[in-house]
């Protein structure tokens, strides 16, 4: 038994009448295909669509009475735990590709957070990837819910509903999981037939190399077949031995040339372009051949979901509802260039540089460049004043000492970090 199995064990209820039926309508996940995972294209796009998703940073937050973001927890527990090493077997980025690879093949993608006591405090220790054959939600018997399923070492489990991360994908007919890839199966085996029809055609136009014909006016079968394996051991060594037949006044061969491809043409891209129009992923961001405008838009349209549906179902795991009153947050970024050219991102630099928009390490990470020590300060310049405060800043009556901008002093009002546990979470 695995490390894996002993968690999950520790959780499994003592007997089933612990749990009642899960009410909902449609609460089991869909089939899973398992052959998709092996077509080469629909590979391809997920492996993108992952690879990209899981370049993604998760931050900790707290925002104010206005949703706006206060300040940045930098040394979380969770930025910490997800940005570096979530459990013993998994790196940060294996951990984000594996999930949103789940999401996409599965339709539902679930991970379940161990929690430890840190003296007064409960903190998570270790996050653990929840792979299943089926899934479902059950409700339990005194309150709660607890995620139910099958693991592909035949085990049946249970674990509580609110220490998991869980995310859907095609959320329509289930109420407990997300909607498989059900619709492009079918697409799937026409793509995996016309392969297997390439193969075929390719291997029979390499063997047939032509008709050979004999000119008695009847033979039986068996001589037929006697004389065809007679002709093709002439055939084969004349290939090895200077490349010429040789045959008798009765005997004639006609070359066949043969097309090495059984579909058509036009059709097998047909099949293909479905695949990319399902996923939403152009075949140019796949073979990263992709212009700047294409790379945003797919960016917009693809990836940006994904982390709003990840940062919220991290959110909601990680946050008891005092926390999240409190402002707490885990959000996702990075990447928001992707795709740009590097004279878009040094004319975003120059045109925002004065106003203070980004920071210098903020800077450097569009360039490519690492973060530096004490980079993560804005600059301004002193061009710039609050607008109410035009004429005593001329006159020299304020000198942005008292501004609520940055004033002549080119620094944004100082913040005080609240006291320890004053708004929950952990600073």
């Amino acid at each position: 038994m695995g490390w894996l199995s002993k968690i999950f064990n520790l959780f499994r209820p003592k007997t089933a009448s612990s749990l009642t039926t899960y009410t909902f309508r449609g609460g089991r996940s869909g089939r899973y295909y398992f052959d998709a995972w092996e077509q080469d294209t629909f590979r391809a796009i997920v492996d993108c669509i992952a690879t990209h998703a899981a370049k993604g940073k998760i931050r900790h937050v707290r925002l104010d009475s206005n949703g706006q973001t206060k300040n940045v927890i930098h040394n979380s527990e969770y930025a910490k735990l997800l940005n570096i090493k979530p459990n013993p077997i998994m790196s940060a980025y294996e951990f984000k590709y594996w999930f949103f690879a789940q999401l996409e093949t599965k339709g539902t993608a679930v991970a379940y957070i161990k929690w430890s006591i840190d003296g007064s405090r409960v903190i998570p220790e270790m996050i653990f990837p929840v792979s299943y054959s089926t899934l479902d939600i059950r409700e339990l018997i005194g309150g709660g819910y607890a995620i139910e399923f099958d693991d592909y070492e035949g085990a049946h489990r249970f674990l509580p509903l609110e220490d998991c991360i869980i995310v859907r994908k095609f959320y329509n007919n289930n109420l407990a999981t997300g909607d498989s890839n059900s619709p492009i199966y079918a697409v799937l085996d026409m793509e995996h037939a016309s392969d297997e029809g390439f193969v075929e055609s390719l291997k029979t136009a390499n063997k047939i190399r032509g008709i050979h014909k004999h000119k008695l006016a009847v033979l039986d079968p068996d001589d037929v077949k006697k004389n065809a394996q007679e002709f093709e051991s002439r055939f084969k060594d004349a290939a090895e031995n200077g490349g010429i037949i040789s045959v008798d006044s009765m005997e004639d061969f006609v070359p066949l040339n043969l097309t090495n491809y059984a579909a058509n043409a036009t059709q097998m891209r047909e099949t293909t372009n479905r695949i990319y129009t399902y996923m939403r992923t152009p075949e140019e961001i796949v073979q990263s051949k992709y212009s700047e405008h294409v790379g945003q838009a797919w960016y917009e349209s693809v990836i940006e979901p994904l982390w709003d549906a990840l940062s919220e179902a991290l959110t909601n795991a990680c946050f008891t509802q005092m926390e999240k009153n409190f402002g707490n947050r885990l959000v996702i970024s990075g990447g928001v260039m992707m795709g740009t050219s590097l004279q878009t991102r040094i004319n975003i630099i120059s045109q925002s540089k004065e106003i203070g928009t980004l920071t210098i390490n903020e800077q450097r990470e569009l360039l490519g460049y690492p973060p530096v020590e004490g980079g993560d300060i804005r600059l301004v310049s002193l061009n710039y004043i609050n607008a109410d405060d035009q004429s005593e800043y001329q006159s020299g009556k304020n000198d942005g000492k008292g501004s609520s901008g940055t004033g002549g002093s080119g620094t944004p009002p100082s913040y005080k970090e609240p006291q320890e546990g004053s708004e929950g979470g952990d600073e």
